[in-house]
């Protein structure tokens, strides 16, 4: 194994976007023999399946707690780099985001916590980039394979300055605009959605714009604002009375908002506009804000279809303020596949970096 050999190991690849991840990369390295990049393991919280060199899969160990560092290290075979692929949720595993780039072994993930977390952590991970030679790719922790956190650093890479970044972060809340039309009970919109699995099991995690803000503190920081989750102004869907009860309770009262919501409809759509709910950075007032905003129908947000994304980004080249031609992003911004196809990017851009090193 030559050193610019990249050894992955999958946290959550039993998961729905870590089995997406396993299937991408076994299905891509089975039909070349000259990659740079091998699936080494994967893991869960019970379970550890190594893979050998040749791609064959071993029978799963069952196990307790998340895996060491030392069963990490016992799938590498050779002296190749070590990649770490968080396809988790957890703050355990994110918690070992900079003890891992500290001994030079690089993380790519799609768990937000660390990047949208606290600001002192978050910090010691990006110096360890930049003393240990210890990667760190997050390119799916916003819009999943949509190229927002690549497209800001190249602006700000090549000499640009962002002014604002402002979108539609979640595929749930683009979805539930829409699909209503304003004249329709929102409610049943909300209990559509979450039928179908578009929302969570509770759908205040999605209606109370926590997720949305998470990626915006992390577009923020892209930008070089140094924000956390509380400096963001989050205008919740919640009514603050159905906050804290059950969530059989809450579906069965959430009617109780509908004319509210039908109220600010008729009200955008007398001046030719819509609801759509958004996440916004505004780089030059260094301000972070989510809320249910109106936009004219004619607007790229208001012919949004389905749950995909948008963001629209103004920089000095790109749209400044008050011109009509910003950078638009758009697309699927949820799902397994996209999400693991967006991780998958990044490992194919670590195994890049990693071999012009040893050219």
């Amino acid at each position: 194994m030559s050193k610019s050999m990249v050894n992955v190991f999958v946290l959550g690849g039993t998961g729905l976007v870590g089995s997406a991840l396993v299937r991408q990369l076994r299905a891509a390295l089975s039909s070349t023999s000259t990659s740079a990049i091998r699936l080494c393991g994967f893991a869960n919280s019970r379970t550890l399946t190594r893979v050998n060199a040749h791609d064959d899969v071993q029978q799963p160990l069952t196990r307790a707690g998340e895996v060491s560092d030392e069963e990490i290290a016992s799938c590498v075979d050779g002296s190749g780099a070590v990649c770490v692929v968080d396809c988790t949720s957890s703050q355990d595993v994110s918690a070992r985001y900079a003890p891992w780039l500290e001994q030079s072994w690089h993380v790519v993930t799609c768990n937000k916590k660390v990047n949208s977390g606290d600001i002192a952590y978050y910090k010691r991970c990006v110096d360890a980039t930049q003393s240990t030679g210890g990667k760190w790719f997050v390119e799916a922790t916003i819009g999943a394979g949509l190229p927002i956190v690549s497209a800001l650093r190249t602006l700000r890479a090549t000499g640009d300055s962002v002014e604002i970044v402002q979108g539609i972060f979640s595929g749930t809340m683009s979805f539930l605009f829409n699909t209503w039309d304003g004249k329709s009970a929102f409610s049943e919109i909300v209990k559509l959605a979450k039928d179908a699995g578009y929302t969570e099991p509770d759908p205040r995690e999605d209606l109370n714009g926590l997720d949305v803000a998470r990626k915006v503190v992390i577009a923020a920081r892209e930008c070089g604002m140094m924000i956390s989750l509380s400096d963001v102004d989050v205008e919740s869907m919640v009514p603050s009375d159905l906050e804290l009860c059950s969530t059989d309770e809450f579906m069965k009262r959430f009617h109780e908002n509908d004319e509210s919501m039908a109220q600010r409809a008729r009200a955008a759509a007398k001046t030719g506009a819509v609801l759509r709910f958004v996440g916004c950075v505004d780089v030059a007032n260094n301000k972070a804000s989510v809320s249910l905003a109106t936009f004219p129908n004619t607007h790229p947000f208001a012919t949004l279809s389905g749950a995909d994304n948008i963001f629209e980004i103004r920089s000095a080249r790109y749209g400044p303020t008050g011109s009509s031609t910003p950078l638009i992003i758009r697309g699927p911004g949820a799902g397994a596949e996209v999400t693991a196809a967006g991780v998958y990017g990044d490992i194919v851009q670590l195994a890049k970096e990693i071999s012009t090193r040893y050219i």
